[in-house]
């Protein structure tokens, strides 16, 4: 049983009282569209493991539990060494709500719960990002090989690689999902296909789970140096490709290296080319030299040559990070869109727990919200209308669903006709983000038109 914490937080904004404007919105015929997954994950709570329940061990076990907290609300560690959130750890007694030990396979654990409003207006104070509830889930494909052997991590699978994941996940508050590898899955990937991370059938085989993000993975001992010991002619042709420039450039005939003139591929933040990377989808990494891993070395360019953008550019997973004996060689899939890279590391654990690592700042690099507290400016508004609301029970839950939402300062209703309400929200943020943040959720879906593409304005219906 948890044990409650009193303290002096202010208590929630009650739900605003039912307004009775007559406003006509005529909604054309529309159905939701059919989403990807996402989960809601508790992120103001942690569990950490203790040896003992004596003061000294709750002492330090809060503090741990509170850093974990603040990092899985923010996406990034680096929330860390603010002076704002240092100080708040020197008591974070103040921020806790309940908390209670538990017992899981031997290990007893100090789990914490705080109150995520005033964690939230912490790291809003400060700057720093705020990552909703509300996470895309993720799809990950990892064939592993140890000596000859090559086989696919499956859902529920016992050993170090499994840990890694589920740790990574709970630590992070990122939803991770391994393959159950049944018939279903054995008939539509085999291990090959997912060492050779083809695109096509990466995305087919995970149709039934419909995640938001695929990765594709391989795991091996591979020593920088090293030379593969066997090509097939596909390989070296694809190799050669490689080595001589050509790989990048054959989709134009005027360009015949990867550098120089207005002909040259794409490079992200990093200096890496992504031009190619969809049309080299299904051959790339066919041979045991990853694609990632000749990029640079290849190309010749520096980070000084990366074009410059008046706009802040999207965020990357490092192409290349770490060295060591064992490589984790990936591929991100999301839609269209693909990145590649490897990681290594002295083990094949290492590897992986350090890629955990990489992919989960990425995701809050993507989703979270920064605001500058010393801006001048109190936020957009934005007014959307939400159908489907046909009962008093329904309109409390938009309304709470939308105030509970991270991006939000407040939500209240302004008109209401039928089953359709109105919102005035207020915001922390920009309309783009309040849209990416609703597009991992089911419940409020864009209201569409008979042939599926979403109607002007800020339309939604309530799934519930």
């Amino acid at each position: 049983m948890f044990t409650r914490i009193k303290n002096d937080l202010k208590p929630a904004r009650s739900v605003a009282s039912l307004c009775a404007f007559i406003f006509p919105l005529v909604l054309v015929a529309a159905s939701t569209g059919s989403a990807t997954a996402s989960t809601v994950v508790k992120t103001n709570a942690a569990k950490v493991p203790v040896d003992d329940q004596s003061a000294q061990s709750r002492r330090a076990a809060l503090r741990q539990a509170m850093e974990q907290v603040l990092v899985k609300m923010s996406g990034t560690e680096s929330v860390l060494s603010h002076p704002a959130v240092r100080s708040a750890l020197q008591s974070p007694a103040r921020y806790l709500s309940a908390y209670q030990f538990d017992y899981e396979d031997g290990q007893q654990y100090y789990a914490g719960e705080f109150s995520r409003k005033v964690l939230v207006e912490l790291l809003r104070e400060a700057s720093l990002p705020v990552w909703g509830q509300r996470r895309p889930d993720t799809l990950i494909w990892l064939a592993n090989q140890e000596n000859r052997d090559k086989w696919i991590l499956r859902e529920g699978q016992p050993g170090e690689l499994t840990a890694v994941i589920q740790k990574a996940s709970q630590k992070y508050g990122v939803p991770v999902t391994l393959p159950l590898m049944d018939l279903t899955d054995n008939s539509a990937i085999s291990v090959y296909d997912v060492w050779g991370q083809f695109g096509s059938v990466l995305n087919q085989a995970s149709e039934r789970y419909r995640p938001e993000f695929i990765i594709g993975a391989r795991l091996h001992h591979k020593p920088e140096d090293a030379a593969p010991e066997f090509l097939s002619t596909e390989e070296k042709l694809e190799k050669a490709l490689s080595d001589s420039n050509l790989a990048f450039a054959y989709s134009d005939e005027k360009s015949t290296t990867s550098t120089g003139g207005d002909n040259e591929a794409p490079h992200n933040d990093n200096g890496q080319q992504l031009g190619q990377s969809r049309a080299l989808e299904d051959t790339r990494f066919t041979s045991d030299t990853n694609l990632a891993e000749t990029l640079q070395s290849e190309s010749g360019v520096s980070e000084s040559d990366t074009p410059t953008s008046e706009t802040a550019p999207e965020p990357t997973i490092p192409a290349r990070s770490g060295s060591g004996e064992y490589a984790l060689e990936w591929t991100l899939l999301e839609g269209a869109d693909s990145q590649f890279g490897v990681v290594r590391a002295e083990s094949a654990e290492l590897a992986l727990t350090q890629f955990m690592q990489l992919y989960s700042q990425y995701l809050g690099e993507r989703f979270a919200v920064s605001v500058d507290a010393d801006a001048d400016t109190t936020g957009e508004v934005v007014s959307i209308s939400v159908a489907n609301l046909d009962g008093l029970e329904k309109y409390v839950h938009a309304q709470r669903f939308l105030n509970d939402m991270s991006i939000v300062k407040q939500a209240m209703l302004s008109e209401q006709r039928g089953s359709v309400a109105t919102f005035e929200v207020r915001l922390v943020g920009t309309v783009s983000d309040f849209v990416s943040a609703l597009s991992l959720d089911s419940q409020l879906q864009p209201v569409r038109d008979t042939f599926g593409r979403p109607l002007e304005g800020h339309n939604f219906y309530w799934n519930e």
